[in-house]
C-alpha cells in the first residue's frame, strides 16, 4: 500500500519513503505531517531549522525482557526525523527518563520538556510501550517545548505479530480529516483491505474487527480497546467544534471503547485483579488548569471495563512527591473540596443536558452529583461540581501507595438512567483529576475556555451492550424515635414528650430512564439543620435550601433558573405521603410530583376550620431537548387547601446560539384565590443574552415581576419590579504565578410597575487567581436605593481572599463596608460593616474542623451610636473512626439573639441508603431575651436558659432488588 503526502522535500535530504513498513515509521510520519501545520501556525520555525529531542520510549510494563524496545523505537524515530530535515538530538536513556535522576522540581511528564530545554530544541518526541503477553501498546506524543502544549498524541495497540498491520489503522484513524488521502489509501488497499462499517467500526472486508487500535483524538478516529488524548484545544478548535452543526455533535470527540469482562473485581482498593490487565486503559491527559492544554505534571492511569450489571473503573494517581497528596477520611460527599480526586462524568443520553458525576479520593471516599447544562464559563479555573444532593448507590475503595493512590469503583447500571436500546450504547464521557497542592486539574477530553459549556466538550464512551434489563426496585423503611422537650412560654416550665414514628420509601425503575418514587410519613428531623444566617436588618426574606432527601432527588428536573424559585419544596412542610415520576422519554424530560401536606392543619385551636386538615400539592415539569444545551420547556404547579388555591403555569427556553453565546427566556403567570374567595393574577417575564469566552465575557438581561405575581409552592424574594442589567468582563491568563486576572463592570436599574425608579447601581470589580490556591476579589459600587419613599445614595467597598495552600489549613475572609440603609419605620443612612471568616483545620486524615464567623454592624452617624452588632460563631468538627463510623459535633452562638446550641451525632453508614443515626441536640437562650405570650420577660437574669432538648435515633435500611 502506498500513500502520497503533500510535503515538500527539504533540499539535500533523502526522499520520504513511500512504503510505511514499520509501526514506528508510520506513527512518526503521520504524527509530524498532521502536527506540523498547527505548530508552524503557532509560531514554529521552518522544517529545515527545527530541532527535535527524541527520548527513549519508556517501558511501562517494566518487563526487562523487552527493555530494548524503547531505545530501538527512539533510534528509528530519530533516523526518520533526520530524513525529513530535522536537527535531531537523541537523549541518552539514563539522563532523560529515569525518574530517580530528575531534580526535585522536575517530575512525571515534565521530564521530556526539561530535557528538551536543556538541549535547546523546539520539539520533544516522547512515548511509552507496554507488552502484555502477545499484545503491544505504543503511545507517542509530540510536545512544543516553548509552550508546553501537546501538539499531537497517539495510542496504538494490537497483537505483537501484527506490528506491520498497525500502521494501516494509524493511517485510517489520522487521515479521516483528509478525505482525499483516505479515499486514496482505501482504494489502494491490498490483501488486508478494510472498510468503514456501521458506527465507524473499522473491519477487514469479509472479516472481524481489526485487532489494533488507533485514535488521533480531536479528530474523528475510532479505536477499540484503547484511547489517545487530543491535542491541546485552542480557541479556534473549540469554536470549530460547535460552529459546524452539519458535522454533528460527535465530531472531534476523543473516544474510549470499553470491553466486556467476565471477571468482576474485588473492590478492595488495589489493582491486583485480573480484570485490570485487559481493561481499557486511559493515560493521556492534558491540563485544564493552571495552563490550559499543557502537559500534566503527574501521570494518571484509569482503567474501564463492564459486565451486564456494573461499570468498573480502576484509578491510579501517580505522584513524583507523595508528600503532597491530599487525602482525608470523611463522610460521602464531604471530601471533594479539599482533597485530590479523580472524577468520572457520564452523559448516557448524549444530549449534553445533564451528566452523572462520580468522584473518589485516595481513601475511596465517595462523591456523587448531577451536573446540568450551562454550568461552565470561560473565566472558571475549576471544573463544575454539580448538585451534590443527588445520591447513588455504588461501591468503592481506595488505598495510598508508595507513589500515589489507587482506587476502585463498581457502579451499578441500576444507579443510572440511560436510554433503552437493544444495540450498542454511546455515552458522553469525561475523566478529570485534581491535584490540590499544585492547583492543577487535568482532563482526558480537552476542555477549552472558549466554549461556554462543559458537556459539549466531553468525549465518547462506546462498546456498552447487553446491559441488564431488570427493573430497579428499592425499599427503604425508616424508624425514628425522639425524646425531646421544650420551654413552655406560658409558665416558664420545661415539658417533655416522646415521638416514635415509622416511614417507608419506595423506588421503582419503570424503565431504565423513568423512575417512580413514593414516600409515606417521611421524617427528616434532627439529622440536618439550616446554616445560621444573619436576620437583622434584612429588607427581603432569607432563603433556606431544601435538605430533605425525597425532595432533593430529581430536583434538577424541576429547576428553572431565574430571579424566582418557582418550585421550592420547603413549602411542603410536613408531608404525610408523596409520589413522583421523573426521567426521560426520547428527547423529553419530565417530572411529576404530588404530596399531601399536614403542616397547614397543625394549629392549636380546634375551632379553627383548618385544624387537622391537609393541603394537596401537584408539580409538573416537561422539557424538550432541541440540540446541545438547548431546550424548550413548560411548568405547572397547583396547591389547594380548603377552598383556597395557588396555581402557576408558564414556558421557558434556552438556546445555545454559538460556541460562547446563549439566549434564555421565560414567561409565567400565577392565579391565586385566598380563603375568603379573593382572586389575583400576575405575570412574570425573564430574558437574557450571555457571551462567555476565555478572555471576554458579557451579559444583558431583563425581567419583570408583577405586584400580584405569587405562588404558594415557590420562593419570591421581591415583587413589583422591572429590572435591566448589563455587565462586561475581561480576563488575562499570564500562566505564571498569576494564573489569571481581570476587571468586571456592571450596571443595573430597577423600576416598579408605576415606573418609579427604585434602584440604580454601578459596580467595578477586580478578580485575581494565583498559584497555590490563592484567590482575591475586590470591588467598589455606587448605588441608589429607594426605601420608605426616600432615595438613599450609597457607596460601598468589599474584598474577599481565599487561601488553600496547605494540606492542613485553609482559610478565607471577606469584608463589606460603607453606607447602609436602616430598614425601619424611620429609615436613615448609617455606616454598615459586614464580613465573614472561615477556617478549615485538618490536623490528620480522620479529623476535620470548620470554624465560621459572620458579623454585621450598623452605626448611626448622627447620634454616634451603635444600632446593632451581630456575630454568629459556628464550629463543625468531624472524626471518622472507620470508613463507616463518623462522629459530628456542631456548636453555634448568636450574640444578637443570645442563643447557644450544641448538636452531637454518631453516624454509621453502610451505603447511601442504609444508615443508623444516634444524636443529641441542646438549645439555650439568654434569660432576659425570652418572652412570654404577653411579650413580657420570662426571666430577669442574663444567664442561659434551656429552650429545647432532644435525644433521637433513626435507622434506615435499603433493600434493593
Amino acid at each position: 500500500m502506498t500513500v502520497s503526502f503533500p510535503l515538500a522535500r527539504p533540499p539535500g535530504r533523502h526522499r520520504l519513503p513511500g512504503h510505511l513498513s514499520a509501526c514506528p515509521h508510520a506513527l512518526l510520519y503521520i504524527l509530524l505531517l498532521l502536527a506540523l501545520p498547527a505548530w508552524l501556525e503557532a509560531g514554529g520555525e521552518p522544517v529545515q531549522e527545527t530541532s527535535v529531542a527524541v527520548l527513549p520510549f519508556s517501558n511501562i510494563s517494566q518487563d526487562p525482557a523487552v527493555a530494548w524496545v524503547g531505545e530501538g523505537i527512539a533510534q528509528t524515530v530519530a533516523a526518520d526525523l533526520e530524513d525529513l530535515g530535522y536537527v535531531v538530538t537523541v537523549v541518552p536513556p539514563v539522563t532523560a527518563w529515569r525518574r530517580d535522576s530528575l531534580s526535585d522540581e522536575t517530575h512525571g511528564d515534565e521530564a521530556p520538556l526539561m530535557s528538551g530545554l536543556e538541549s535547546g530544541v523546539h520539539l520533544v518526541v516522547t512515548g511509552g510501550y507496554q507488552v502484555n503477553g502477545s499484545l503491544l501498546r505504543i503511545t507517542c506524543r509530540l510536545v512544543d517545548v516553548s509552550s508546553g502544549l501537546v501538539i499531537q498524541a497517539l495510542t496504538v495497540d494490537g497483537p505483537l505479530d501484527d506490528i506491520f498491520l498497525l500502521q494501516d489503522e494509524i493511517t485510517i484513524g489520522l487521515l479521516r480529516s483528509h478525505e482525499e488521502h483516505l479515499a486514496e489509501f482505501l482504494t489502494s488497499a491490498g490483501p488486508d483491505q478494510v472498510e468503514m462499517g456501521e458506527g465507524d467500526v473499522i473491519t477487514r472486508r469479509g472479516g472481524s474487527p481489526l485487532a489494533g487500535v488507533v485514535q488521533a483524538a480531536g479528530g474523528d478516529g475510532v479505536g477499540r480497546g484503547n484511547t489517545g488524548s487530543a491535542p491541546a484545544m485552542n480557541s479556534a478548535s473549540g469554536s470549530a467544534l460547535l460552529s459546524a452543526p452539519a458535522a454533528g455533535i460527535l465530531t472531534g470527540r476523543p473516544r474510549l471503547i470499553v470491553e466486556r469482562t467476565n471477571q468482576p473485581p474485588d473492590i478492595d482498593g488495589t489493582l491486583d485483579d485480573q480484570i485490570w490487565q485487559g481493561a481499557t486503559r486511559v493515560s493521556d491527559f492534558v491540563q485544564f488548569s493552571p495552563s490550559e492544554g499543557a502537559v500534566p505534571t503527574e501521570e494518571t492511569e484509569v482503567f474501564v471495563a463492564f459486565d451486564s450489571n456494573f461499570l468498573y473503573i480502576g484509578m491510579y494517581a501517580h505522584y513524583s512527591d507523595p508528600g503532597i497528596i491530599r487525602a482525608n477520611r470523611a463522610d460521602r460527599d464531604r471530601a471533594s473540596f479539599n482533597d485530590d480526586t479523580i472524577s468520572v462524568y457520564f452523559d448516557p443520553f448524549l444530549d449534553q443536558q445533564r451528566a452523572f458525576v462520580f468522584t473518589l479520593n485516595g481513601y475511596g471516599v465517595q462523591g456523587d452529583s448531577l451536573l446540568g447544562a450551562g454550568n461552565f464559563r470561560g473565566s472558571y479555573t475549576t471544573l463544575p461540581r454539580g448538585d451534590r444532593s443527588w445520591d447513588a448507590l455504588f461501591d468503592s475503595a481506595g488505598t495510598l501507595v508508595s507513589d500515589g493512590w489507587v482506587a476502585e469503583v463498581a457502579i451499578p447500571f441500576k444507579s443510572l438512567r440511560y436510554p433503552a436500546t437493544d444495540g450498542m450504547h454511546r455515552w458522553g464521557l469525561q475523566i478529570s483529576r485534581s491535584i490540590r497542592d499544585k492547583n492543577e486539574t487535568v482532563v482526558w477530553a480537552p476542555v477549552s475556555r472558549d466554549v461556554s459549556g462543559f458537556l459539549p466538550q466531553m468525549g465518547l464512551l462506546e462498546g456498552l451492550n447487553g446491559l441488564s434489563t431488570s427493573r430497579n426496585l428499592e425499599i427503604l423503611p425508616t424508624v425514628t424515635a425522639i425524646k425531646g422537650g421544650s420551654l413552655d412560654r406560658s409558665t416558664g416550665g420545661f415539658t417533655t414528650a416522646s415521638q416514635p414514628e415509622g416511614g417507608l420509601n419506595l423506588k421503582y425503575g419503570v424503565t431504565p430512564n423513568l423512575t417512580l418514587d413514593f414516600t409515606y410519613n417521611p421524617d427528616f428531623s434532627q439529622i440536618e439543620s439550616d446554616r445560621p444566617q444573619i436576620e437583622v436588618n434584612q429588607r427581603f426574606p432569607l432563603f433556606f435550601s431544601e435538605l430533605r432527601p425525597f425532595f432533593l432527588e430529581g430536583q434538577e428536573i424541576f429547576d428553572i433558573r431565574g430571579p424566582v424559585n418557582f418550585i421550592h419544596t420547603r413549602t411542603i412542610v410536613d408531608p404525610r405521603y408523596g409520589a413522583k415520576l421523573t426521567g426521560k422519554v426520547g428527547k423529553t424530560t419530565l417530572g411529576v410530583l404530588v404530596a399531601n401536606d399536614e403542616g397547614p392543619g397543625k394549629v392549636d385551636d380546634r375551632a379553627d376550620r383548618s385544624f387537622g386538615r391537609s393541603a394537596n400539592t401537584v408539580l409538573g415539569r416537561v422539557r424538550y431537548d432541541l440540540y446541545s444545551q438547548s431546550y424548550v420547556g413548560a411548568i405547572f404547579t397547583d396547591r389547594g387547601f380548603l377552598g383556597s388555591s395557588s396555581r402557576l403555569a408558564g414556558v421557558d427556553s434556552r438556546f445555545q446560539v454559538g460556541p460562547r453565546s446563549s439566549v434564555d427566556f421565560a414567561a409565567l403567570t400565577t392565579q391565586n384565590r385566598d380563603l375568603d374567595g379573593n382572586e389575583t393574577t400576575g405575570p412574570m417575564f425573564d430574558g437574557g443574552y450571555r457571551f462567555s469566552g476565555r478572555n471576554l465575557s458579557y451579559r444583558t438581561s431583563f425581567y419583570s415581576i408583577a405586584p400580584e405575581f405569587d405562588t404558594a409552592v415557590g420562593f419570591i424574594r421581591r415583587r413589583d419590579i422591572k429590572r435591566v442589567r448589563g455587565d462586561v468582563g475581561y480576563r488575562w491568563w499570564p500562566d505564571n504565578w498569576l494564573i489569571n486576572w481581570g476587571p468586571e463592570f456592571d450596571y443595573s436599574r430597577n423600576w416598579n410597575f408605576d415606573d418609579v425608579l427604585q434602584d440604580e447601581e454601578v459596580r467595578a470589580r477586580l478578580r485575581m487567581s494565583f498559584v497555590s490556591n490563592i484567590f482575591l476579589r475586590a470591588d467598589v459600587r455606587r448605588e441608589m436605593e429607594r426605601y420608605g419613599g426616600i432615595d438613599f445614595w450609597k457607596t460601598r467597598y468589599s474584598y474577599s481572599v481565599n487561601v488553600n495552600t496547605s494540606q492542613r489549613l485553609s482559610l478565607g475572609t471577606s469584608l463589606n463596608w460603607g453606607d447602609q440603609v436602616r430598614y425601619s419605620s424611620s429609615p436613615f443612612l448609617g455606616d454598615g460593616t459586614s464580613g465573614s471568616l472561615f477556617m478549615s483545620l485538618r490536623p490528620f486524615s480522620r479529623l476535620q474542623s470548620q470554624i465560621n464567623v459572620s458579623t454585621s454592624r450598623l452605626l448611626d452617624p448622627l447620634l454616634a451610636t451603635e444600632v446593632f452588632d451581630v456575630k454568629i460563631y459556628r464550629a463543625l468538627t468531624t472524626y471518622q473512626f472507620t470508613d463507616r463510623l463518623l462522629f459530628r459535633n456542631i456548636l453555634d452562638h448568636n450574640s444578637f439573639s443570645g442563643t447557644v446550641g450544641a448538636n452531637l451525632l454518631f453516624t454509621y453508614r453502610v451505603n447511601s441508603g442504609t444508615v443508623f443515626y444516634i444524636g443529641y441536640d441542646d438549645r439555650y437562650q439568654q434569660g432576659d431575651l425570652l418572652f412570654d405570650e404577653d411579650d413580657e420577660p420570662l426571666f430577669l437574669t442574663s444567664d442561659f436558659e434551656r429552650t429545647n432538648r432532644a435525644f433521637f435515633t433513626k435507622i434506615s435500611y435499603l433493600f434493593r432488588y
